[in-house]
C-alpha cells in the first residue's frame, strides 16, 4: 500500500461525504480505486447488511479499514457496508434459526438471552456468507467495468473496431480511429442527411480534411424521341433539348493544401470521400469528387495546370 493508514483513511472518509457516497456499490468501488490510485479487487471485502425501509435508495453504508493476521505481519482489506441481501438472506431462516424464539413459561430475562443469541447467530452467518458476497461482488464489478472501460480498455476497443468495420460494410482506407469518429456521426445520421455544411464539418472532424459541397443542376442530355418517320406525334416525338431534373447532382471539392504528385494517394481519396458521402446523400444523385490545391496562385509554364493548382 502506497500511503499511510491515517492518509488512506482520510481518502475515504471524504470520498464518503461526497456525491459518490450515492452511487451505487461497483461504481463507487471503482472511484476509491480512482482515490487511492490503488488496485484493490484483490483486497476487498464486502459485508451485505440486509435491506430494510430505513436504508432507502443508499447503498453504500460505511466503508472501514480490516487487518487479517498473516504468518509473518497481517493483510489490509477495504470493508465496505452495503444495504443488499447477502445470500444468508436469501435463503430460508429455518436453516439458520429456530422458528420460534421465545417457549412458554420463560422469564423475561431467558428471552432477552434467546434474542441475543439468536443476533449473535446472525451477524456470524452474515460473516461466513460475506466470502461469498464478496466473490459475487467482484463479477458484478468485473461487468460493471468492461461497460465504464469499454472505449479505453485495449481489448474492448479491438472488438468495437471490428464490430464498426462490420456495421459500415464499406470498403475505406482510413484507420481505425478515423472509423470510429465516423461510426459516432452515422449514429446521427438523421442529422447530418442532405445537410451539407454540417457533413464539410464532419469531414474536416474524422479526416481533417476540407471539402466544399454545392449542388449542381443534372441535366439529360440523350434524346428521348424518336426520329421523324418512326414515331407518333405527341407520344414518341417531340422536341429534343437538355431537360433539367428535379433532383440535383452533388459536387465536391477537396481542397489540398500542397502539392500531391501521388495519384494513388489521390484517388484513394476521392474513393474514400465518395463512399462517405453515400451514407448521408441520396442515392439518386450524382456525386463528383474533385481536388485542388490552395494558396498557388502563380504560374509556371510546364508544370501548373489549370484548375487544378492555379487559378485565374
Amino acid at each position: 500500500m502506497g500511503t499511510s493508514v491515517e492518509q488512506r483513511k482520510d481518502k475515504i472518509t471524504r470520498l464518503k461525504r461526497s456525491k459518490a457516497g450515492d452511487y451505487v456499490a461497483e461504481i463507487f468501488f471503482d472511484e476509491l480505486q480512482f482515490v487511492l490510485n490503488e488496485d484493490l479487487l484483490e483486497h476487498i471485502l464486502v459485508v451485505c447488511h440486509g435491506m430494510n425501509t430505513r436504508v432507502k435508495s443508499k447503498d453504500v453504508l460505511n466503508v472501514s479499514l480490516r487487518y487479517f493476521p498473516t504468518t509473518n505481519s497481517h493483510k489490509e482489506f477495504v470493508t465496505l457496508h452495503l444495504a443488499r441481501n447477502s445470500m444468508y438472506h436469501q435463503l430460508p431462516e429455518f436453516l439458520f434459526h429456530p422458528l420460534v424464539i421465545s417457549m412458554p413459561g420463560m422469564s423475561n430475562k431467558e428471552i432477552v438471552d434467546a434474542i441475543r443469541t439468536n443476533k449473535k447467530q446472525e451477524r456470524e452467518q452474515i460473516a461466513f456468507f460475506s466470502f461469498f458476497d464478496t466473490a459475487f461482488f467482484k463479477e458484478h464489478v468485473n461487468i460493471i467495468n468492461r461497460h465504464l472501460n469499454f472505449f479505453s480498455n485495449p481489448i474492448s476497443r479491438q472488438n468495437l473496431n471490428r464490430a464498426i468495420k462490420k456495421l459500415q460494410n464499406v470498403p475505406l482506407s482510413i484507420s481505425s480511429y478515423e472509423r470510429y469518429k465516423l461510426f459516432l456521426f452515422l449514429c446521427q445520421a438523421e442529422k447530418y442527411k442532405e445537410n451539407l455544411p454540417a457533413i464539410e464539418k464532419l469531414f474536416a472532424i474524422v479526416l481533417n480534411l476540407e471539402v466544399s459541397l454545392r449542388y449542381v443542376p443534372h441535366y439529360i442530355t440523350a434524346p428521348i424521341y424518336q426520329p421523324v418517320g418512326k414515331g407518333v406525334l405527341g407520344f414518341t416525338i417531340g422536341l429534343n433539348g437538355n431537360i433539367q431534373c428535379e433532383e440535383d447532382n452533388l459536387e465536391a471539392v477537396i481542397k489540398l493544401k500542397e502539392h500531391a504528385d501521388d495519384y494513388a494517394y489521390l484517388n484513394q481519396l476521392v474513393s474514400t470521400v465518395t463512399a462517405i458521402l453515400n451514407f448521408f446523400i441520396l442515392s439518386i444523385r450524382n456525386i463528383t469528387v474533385k481536388y485542388v490545391v490552395l494558396n498557388d496562385y502563380g504560374c509556371i509554364l510546364g508544370k501548373n495546370r489549370l484548375g487544378y493548382d492555379t487559378n485565374l
